[in-house]
């Protein structure tokens, strides 16, 4: 009975907006449950308190009031995990290891590996065999996090089944990740990592020219943005940055003749001379890893983390254009 008051009061209590209205909340809940062990039905709180033996008659009543769409079962799920000692993680098992490993997978690494994916009862929801493997950028946002992590350190011709919690499965509606459900209480994938290639400043300019012309412009940079969204649902954490004002200040933060255009060695300049400064300051704020991509213009300071207050920032920042400008003259190019 307790745990059905749980569940009861959890879909009341979303972060969509729902609320409890009492005071001294564990008191009280403490109070509900002893009467629910002592015999006490459920029909006792929040409404019309009916005696029976074992109830203490003083208990109060519980006002509840809901706004909000209710709960999913995985949220509430989730709840009672955090109740019960912590966040649950994901799970992994090495169902075959090669002999060999010229490259694992690290942070920042393309990847390329197909997936079947199950749910918890072990229905299958959707595998990429027969419509092709995904390539993704670890580390980047392109994946959901509990993948993200559990693709960490695997080889070529590897196979893992990845057990992903609800709290690690959250992603954004797209093209690459539309057919994975986003309210299971797990998500099993079976992984066959089919390609690892390690990270460089030449394979991630590479990456970002889309046209494979050697140089980065305006609206190719806006066209990254646009294919981010759609193939993997990797968007801006500032709702209020506009692609367009981010594409012209990433050109500038670049361009170092100022034709308009990124060529790869003024690209490769601009960010040896980042990673240079980054190195140097070793920051210890709080915040989020520097994206090689696109995202790279906001670590504002090149500490190598992106605060919370860059992130905020931002979109006033991009309007204003960069303060950091590349140094290179036409000559040196």
């Amino acid at each position: 009975m307790t745990t059905n008051l749980l569940i009861f009061l959890a879909l009341f209590t979303s972060s969509q907006g729902n609320h409890i209205l009492f005071d001294n909340q564990k008191k009280r809940l403490n109070s509900v449950f002893c009467g629910l062990n002592n015999g006490a039905s459920s029909k006792d709180v929040g409404g019309r308190k009916r005696p029976s033996s074992g109830l203490d008659e003083n208990i109060p009543v519980i006002e509840i009031r809901g706004e909000g769409a209710p709960m999913s079962s995985a949220q509430i799920r989730h709840l009672e995990e955090m109740d019960n000692g912590g966040p649950l993680d994901i799970k992994i098992e090495k169902t075959f290891v090669p002999a060999k490993c010229p490259n694992q997978a690290h942070r920042l690494d393309y990847v390329t590996f197909h997936y079947k994916v199950f749910t918890e009862d072990n229905k299958k929801v959707f595998q990429t065999y027969g419509t092709g493997p995904v390539t993704i950028q670890l580390g980047t946002g392109m994946i959901m996090p509990g993948l993200d992590k559990g693709l960490k350190g695997m080889c070529p011709e590897e196979l893992r089944k990845i057990r992903v919690p609800y709290r690690l499965s959250r992603k954004s509606k797209s093209k690459v990740w539309k057919n994975i459900p986003n309210d299971e209480n797990w998500l099993i994938f079976n992984i066959e990592m089919i390609e690892v290639k390690p990270f460089s400043l030449e394979s991630q300019f590479k990456f970002l020219d889309l046209n494979e012309d050697g140089k980065l412009t305006k609206q190719e940079v806006e066209d990254f943005q646009k294919k981010m969204k759609k193939e993997f649902g990797k968007t801006w954490k500032n709702e209020d940055i506009d692609n367009v004002s981010a594409a012209s200040y990433y050109i500038k933060y670049f361009d170092s003749n100022g034709d308009g255009n990124v060529t790869e060695i003024e690209w490769l300049k601009v960010m040896e001379r980042d990673q240079k400064m980054m190195d140097e300051k070793k920051s210890k704020e709080k915040g989020r890893k520097r994206d090689p991509g696109i995202q790279w213009i906001l670590d504002f300071d090149n500490d190598g983390i992106v605060t919370y207050k860059e992130n905020d920032e931002a979109d006033e920042k991009f309007e204003a254009g960069p303060t950091v400008l590349p140094t290179e003259s036409k000559d040196e190019l």
